[in-house]
């Protein structure tokens, strides 16, 4: 009877201890749901917001949420989705709009029918022009220079990367360096076809000490033959580059992605 008595004393002693314990934790576990909850809430307020900017949607779009009573993790969500779209739509508004009537069309991968391969992509923050090119002027070069047009003799330097060959670069700065090699800037006259299409188109309207980044389809791109210029300046640039350019499945993204700085513009 003792052992039993001093069982059950020290049972009761425990339940307080017990009690609180499991306090502590059911608070604990309720504060990492909410901090799950919270979590969830900034993945799908991104989500909306990247949503927004692929579709031009406008601000407005937060306060489409219907007047109804809601509940408090609802109040949270749209409070939370108000504070990220602000800061983010104005910052998207000060990229260059595309041309939205400019029709890209599709990839030309020899090994589909014609409308049955990949549709070309848009590029956010650039613009669209009516040969398919997308440019996005970086720096708009210095005030009080004439700007590149037809005719005018442009010096510049380059670099360039392969959109399909897991954005590998074929000609920068460092696999220069990497080879040894110090190249001089490329000159070439507007119009004259020394260069492919979408840097010859990419160059107009350029002033002296700007930078441009070119998206270019493959009918803007380097020929078969290879004649046309800028041609990389090291062997594993080359490699790269014709990897791309030639391959014969028909299923291959050709497009490049080509940056131009304008050193100098000047008429002979």
């Amino acid at each position: 009877m003792k052992a039993r008595d001093a069982l059950r004393e020290v049972g009761s002693a425990s339940r307080p201890v017990h009690s609180s314990a499991l306090k502590k934790w059911r608070a604990g576990h309720a504060a990492h749901i909410m901090r799950r909850q919270m979590g969830s809430v900034s993945c799908a307020c991104v989500f909306v917001i990247l949503v927004m900017l692929a579709t031009n949607l406008p601000p407005s779009l937060v306060e489409a949420i219907p007047d109804q009573r809601l509940s408090a993790s609802h109040c949270m969500r749209r409070t939370m989705l108000s504070w990220l779209v602000a800061p983010v739509m104005s910052l998207a508004g000060s990229f260059p709009s595309m041309a939205s009537e400019v029709d890209l069309g599709y990839e030309k991968q020899e090994g589909l029918k014609p409308g049955l391969g990949k549709k070309r992509t848009r590029v956010p923050g650039f613009t669209a022009l009516p040969s398919g090119l997308q440019v996005k002027d970086v720096n708009p070069g210095r005030n009080g220079t004439s700007e590149a047009k037809e005719g005018d003799f442009v010096v510049f330097t380059w670099e360039g990367y392969t959109i399909n060959y897991f954005g590998r670069p074929f000609e920068t700065q460092t696999l220069q360096k990497m080879a040894g090699v110090d190249p001089n800037p490329v000159r070439c006259q507007i119009g004259d076809g020394t260069v492919i299409k979408g840097i010859d188109e990419g160059l107009r309207g350029m002033r002296e000490g700007g930078i441009r980044q070119l998206y270019i389809p493959v009918e803007l791109s380097y020929d078969e033959e290879k004649r046309l210029g800028p041609r990389p300046t090291t062997a594993g640039g080359n490699r790269a580059l014709d990897f791309v350019m030639d391959n014969k499945g028909g299923l291959m993204d050709k497009t490049l992605l080509i940056n131009v700085a304008v050193k100098r513009v000047y008429q002979k």
